[in-house]
């Protein structure tokens, strides 16, 4: 297995719908609208994991600059293009396709990102997580700064905010 990382590409939305569709157990005809969006605004920050063999999006992981140190609810519904002013790096999503997992892929999506954010000035990067997630994020470098507030999942659990200092 061959894995690539780039930044996204129009033709990669369908996989990246279908995809987000199943992590996140969203429809898809939302999950597009706001996937096109995504990708026109912010694509230097909208990263893929491609497996050269089948040509084909095994993963990704995207997000906007934002001016605040948590993610907040506005930025999941208006997409806006990534600004210079902006010090944080936000993760609104990280997703592996299953038969890809364990290959070390989200790790990697992540290692990409912290490059484009320290280019880019960015002062940290800031995602949040399921408390299942916490341990992976500690070994990327991530510190948990404690429950997060107003952060929307399907089955309305708790989320937390997970920050990597970059300055």
């Amino acid at each position: 297995m061959k894995i690539i990382y780039r930044n996204v590409k129009e033709k990669d939305l369908s996989t990246i719908v279908d995809l987000e569709a199943e992590a996140f157990h969203m429809s898809k005809k939302m999950t597009e609208k706001d996937m096109i969006g995504r990708i026109k605004n912010y694509p230097d920050t909208f990263l893929v994991a491609e497996d050269q063999e089948s040509d084909q999006v095994v993963g990704y992981t995207f997000g906007p600059a934002f001016s605040e140190r948590y993610i907040e609810d506005e930025i999941y519904f208006k997409n806006h293009p990534n600004r210079d002013v902006d010090q944080y790096q936000m993760i609104l999503s990280l997703v592996v396709d299953e038969k890809y997992r364990h290959h070390k892929i989200a790790s990697h999506l992540l290692k990409k990102m912290d490059e484009v954010a320290r280019k880019q000035g960015r002062k940290a990067i800031s995602l949040t997580c399921l408390t299942k997630l916490i341990p992976f994020y500690e070994l990327n470098g991530y510190v948990n700064e404690g429950k997060a507030e107003d952060i929307p999942t399907p089955e309305d659990e708790t989320t937390y905010n997970m920050v990597k200092m970059l300055k």
